[in-house]
């Protein structure tokens, strides 16, 4: 059985950098929180000291600006209107003139034509041209797009109406000379704002603004240096609203540096106790890990002989049995078992038993290349998958095998046991689809020699369905 090593491993151990980004992210957020408080003590002594009066100056001017915008925009909306309409009337009134005779004799192509080209002015979104009931006889459609006025023509033939058209013509240049007029009021009233804005503040920045800005300056170096900033005394030199500013800002300065001392104490302390934590969760982690490494070889590996157990040899002659049929390369599969196991641990006890699979999961290792998989596959039963392995290849090693079984010197409790193999071969053919039928056919040669007298191996043959024996 797979298992897995349970959610809690590596994922608890504190990282003592990451708990002091987190301290570091705080004390950002604390830095920022002060920059903004700073920030509103300031603009609230600006006004009280005189920006005030720059401030009205400022929303008169936007007012006015304002007001002037928007009969300006008033003014030049209506000839803008008026020009766009005309120039659509002329467009259908033309549309209709050219297309009397056409609609009168139904010249549908030349009327398509017609639509065609007037479709490709500038502006023109789309071109109808209808009869006297008021069914399209042709419509066109041009490049522009967007929003539309509609304008529409009679079309008189031999002083009849027989048809009307229909020119959508595109707004677009008039929102674009639109939107280039407020911007040209918009920016005609920020110079002219911002010219009576600096000759308002020339007058009172000598003796209001460039002591406030002296200031915020060391309130912002103090905000952004944060813990490598020195705390100084700015120098007072008056009594009134900015002296005071600056009173308080010296007395928060030493409130700041004692916070950060303290602060940073308490870093040090929080993170050499998660240092210790994360070397002690670190070393649980490995045990869990070398746990976790012994359980999934324990599930995987027989616990007498150390060789692969029956889940893994399924899983691997699964594997290979596919790998074979992909790509047409050679496996044959053996299957044995002990003649006379039963007798052996009937006679000498299960030791002796344990003792001699132990011994040929020994002689099995020796035998096999690193690219075969034995296994014990359960009781005294083992099996071998030979990869690049044909059945003459696999016969010479089950006799190389037997051999040395036979001259293996299996002594238990001063007594020497004689130990024989009955074995089965069969190797893959394009016949099969499934392991299982491999594995059936070296389990039917393995039972032929059984019972063809043990301490012998048989070859399954496909082709006839029978086995080939040969003798040890």
């Amino acid at each position: 059985m797979l298992c897995r090593a349970p959610d809690l491993i590596g994922t608890k151990v504190f990282d003592a950098s990451v708990i002091a980004g987190q301290v570091d992210k705080r004390s950002t957020a604390n830095k920022f929180a002060t920059r903004r408080i700073l920030i509103i003590q300031e603009i609230d002594l600006q006004v009280c000291l005189g920006i005030k009066l720059l401030g009205y100056v400022m929303a008169g001017v936007l007012i006015t600006s304002a007001a002037i915008g928007v009969v300006r925009v008033q003014n030049e909306r209506g000839p803008l209107n008026e020009l766009i309409g005309k120039s659509g009337q002329s467009v259908a009134n033309a549309t209709a003139s050219g297309a009397a005779s056409l609609v009168a004799g139904y010249d549908y192509g030349n009327l398509e034509i017609l639509a065609a080209n007037v479709a490709q002015q500038a502006n023109v979104i789309r071109v109808t041209i209808r009869n006297q009931s008021g069914r399209v006889m042709t419509q066109a459609s041009g490049e522009a797009a967007g929003a539309y006025k509609r304008f529409e023509s009679p079309v008189v033939f031999d002083g009849q109406a027989i048809g009307s058209t229909v020119v959508d013509v595109s707004t677009d240049a008039l929102e674009t000379a639109l939107s280039n007029l407020y911007w040209r009021v918009f920016i005609e009233q920020i110079v002219f704002g911002t010219i009576l804005g600096l000759i308002v503040f020339f007058f009172t920045a000598s003796g209001i603004v460039s002591p406030i800005r002296k200031l915020t300056m060391a309130m912002e170096e103090a905000v952004e240096k944060g813990d490598s900033f020195v705390a100084r005394d700015l120098e007072v030199k008056s009594r009134d609203e900015i002296g005071r500013l600056v009173s308080v800002f010296n007395t928060l300065n030493k409130s700041l540096a004692s916070y950060h001392r303290q602060l940073h104490s308490k870093i040090d302390l929080a993170n050499q106790e998660l240092r210790d934590k994360n070397i002690q969760l670190g070393g649980r982690t490995l045990e869990l890990e070398n746990a976790l490494d012994l359980v999934n070889t324990m599930a995987t590996t027989d616990w007498l002989t150390e060789l692969p157990n029956r889940r893994k040899f399924d899983e691997t002659l699964s594997r290979m049995f596919h790998q074979s049929e992909r790509f047409a390369e050679e496996i044959t599969l053996v299957l044995f078992d002990i003649d006379h196991f039963k007798l052996i641990n009937d006679s000498h006890g299960h030791g002796a038993g344990d003792e001699v699979l132990r011994d040929i999961g020994t002689l099995l290792r020796l035998h096999v290349r690193k690219s075969d998989v034995p296994a014990r596959l359960g009781g005294d039963e083992f099996g071998i998958v030979l990869y690049h392995t044909n059945v003459a290849q696999a016969e010479q090693f089950v006799e190389s095998l037997m051999e040395d079984v036979r001259a293996h010197a299996f002594d238990y409790d001063g007594f020497r046991l004689n130990i024989g193999l009955s074995i089965g071969i069969a190797q893959y053919d394009a016949s099969m689809s499934a392991p299982q039928e491999l594995y059936y056919a070296a389990d039917k040669a393995l039972y032929q020699a059984k019972h063809g007298g043990r301490g012998r191996y048989c070859v399954y043959a496909e082709a006839s369905h029978s086995q080939e024996e040969a003798s040890s």
